[in-house]
């Protein structure tokens, strides 16, 4: 805000022997005249305001009393005065000390102690109120700006995470017909030079999907869309899929995997597994990559207090540890970790996730060798799940029964092929369909026992051949159906289940997947077929 300088009027002073009647005369020329200064070699002696001395001319004997003497009987011997350079703010709170008779008196401005201008309440008020209509203006100005700043860096996050879905998507096609050649060339009688070729291919393309997937989440995050599916949990089960997964490649090299639960083996949490399982498979990988010929140990502590479960999580190795400068920004996106090879976007991505849950995580150096990478989270306590006989990760590793005839529902020739291959191996039969018009029509002219759904294709998707085949008056409308998609995130796989499908699996394809998807898709069918036949001849 500005100085009192700019609210100065240079109203023309009086001596203090003039008259009353003078100063009446004043007023009645200048009707909008306030205060008239009284001013003595330069010296503000008093104020005399207009109402007041209005007043007192109009009063009794009024006219008689002041008209003729000197006006320095009637002024107001003691006004505010105030320096010119005084900021008005600061002059504003001053007077509003003194009261509202304060303000209606006016007040002399000086300039190094000499008279300068007079001011009033009615300018002090414009003034506050210009100043303020200017500050609400700047503030909305802001404010829009930020909003359009917010509204352009969401609109750019969302195009990013749906160019990168995209992306990962069309990624994945021609990697699914990587991993999968790759995984029929492991089954071949090669020799140990060819075997390890091999290994590095499928190695190499896992850790490309990883990476692409990490860079898929936290597009997702930074454009707040990255979800979250709280189901109940059981949480030593959670750590048992965490050891099944990454125990053959740590002996693969060399380390020694110690993952441990410590807690209610019955305790059951209220989280998104998948997420969580996320995290510990990020960190664990980057342990493992730190600790090659040596230890990682991955731990899991619950503690029930009351209705809710107080998880600690940590993951160790005896690597070369976090360089000290780079601890508090490890969590980063693109910041590596201890060398080149360091987590790049794996631990944003935990710690986005773990930020989402309400939880903290970070890192730190150990006493000795290595570092600790430890997440601590809050989750409500729930029931246990109730057990599902057909489940598919539950299922035991066997070849997919009675040579069923498959038919495998894909745009892209390459899938197709991969799929053929896989069912051949499983000692399948099967034919082929480009879209889901053709895969439509093909179940019902001819007899399959399971359909290999992919979701995108053109004409008609897998969803909607799936609702289509579900619709039909005809026995197909029966055959089980397992989607093969690169979209695979939890949302997805609920939609593509809710729609009439058995199962599904991701691409890449693994075989032990598929054959695992398969098999619980087939014992699913038969049993649902024998429960109707019993309900038919009972009745």
């Amino acid at each position: 805000m500005p100085t009192i300088e700019t609210l100065t009027e240079r109203a023309e002073p009086i001596a203090p022997d003039t008259l009353g009647i003078d100063v009446y005369a004043r007023f009645e020329r200048e009707p909008d005249t306030l205060v008239i200064p009284v001013v003595e070699d330069d010296r503000p002696l008093g104020l005399i305001e207009r109402n007041a001395f209005l007043m007192k001319i109009a009063g009794a004997f009024g006219h008689a009393l002041y008209a003729q003497r000197a006006v320095i009987h009637v002024m107001d011997p003691e006004p505010a005065i105030v320096e010119a350079g005084v900021r008005i703010e600061g002059f504003c709170d001053t007077m509003l000390k003194g009261g509202a008779g304060q303000l209606m008196r006016g007040f002399i401005v000086t300039r190094q102690g000499k008279y300068h201008g007079v001011g009033t309440a009615v300018s002090l008020l414009q003034a506050v109120n210009e100043n303020q209509q200017r500050q609400n203006d700047e503030l909305a100005e802001q404010a829009r700006v930020l909003t359009d700043t917010r509204t352009q860096a969401i609109a750019a996050a969302r195009a990013k995470s749906q160019f990168l879905a995209i992306m990962s998507h069309e990624l994945r096609t021609p990697m699914n017909g990587v991993l999968a050649v790759a995984e029929l060339l492991r089954r071949q009688p090669l020799n140990a030079q060819a075997q390890a070729h091999v290994s590095t291919i499928v190695e190499s393309s896992e850790t490309l999907l990883r990476i692409l997937q990490d860079a898929l989440d936290l597009s997702r995050a930074e454009a707040g869309e990255l979800e979250l599916q709280s189901d109940p949990t059981p949480l030593r089960a959670m750590m048992d899929d965490v050891q099944a997964m990454w125990a053959p490649r740590a002996s693969q090299d060399n380390v020694t995997l110690m993952v441990s639960y410590e807690g209610d083996t019955e305790l059951t949490g209220l989280l998104d597994g998948m997420r969580i399982k996320q995290v510990f498979n990020n960190l664990i990988g980057n342990a493992l990559k730190f600790a090659r010929n040596g230890v990682v140990e991955a731990g899991l502590k619950a503690v029930a207090d009351g209705s809710h479960i107080r998880l600690e999580a940590r993951i160790r190795d005896d690597g070369p540890g976090i360089d000290p400068a780079r601890v508090d920004m490890i969590f980063e996106p693109f910041v590596h970790g201890s060398g080149p090879d360091g987590a790049g976007l794996g631990l944003s991505i935990c710690r986005q996730i773990i930020d989402r849950m309400g939880g903290r995580i970070w890192a730190d150096n150990n006493a000795g060798r290595g570092a600790t990478f430890a997440f601590d989270l809050e989750i409500p306590l729930a029931e246990a799940p109730a057990a599902v006989e057909s489940n598919v990760e539950a299922l035991t590793d066997f070849d997919v029964h009675d040579s069923p005839h498959i038919l495998i529902v894909d745009d892209n020739a390459t899938n197709r092929v991969v799929a053929q291959a896989l069912c051949e191996m499983f000692g399948c039969t099967s034919e082929t369909a480009e879209d889901g018009v053709e895969a439509v029509q093909a179940v019902q002219e001819r007899r399959f026992d399971m359909v290999l759904m992919d979701i995108k294709m053109p004409r008609m998707d897998g969803v909607q051949a799936t609702q289509a085949i579900r619709a039909l008056d005809h026995p197909a409308r029966t055959i089980p159906i397992v989607a093969l998609t690169a979209n695979a995130d939890p949302e997805d796989a609920r939609r593509y289940l809710s729609s009439g499908m058995a199962a599904v699996v991701e691409k890449p394809i693994k075989p032990e997947r598929l054959r695992m998807a398969m098999n619980a898709a087939l014992d699913q069918a038969a049993a649902t077929q024998s429960g109707s036949e019993t309900v038919r001849r009972a009745g």
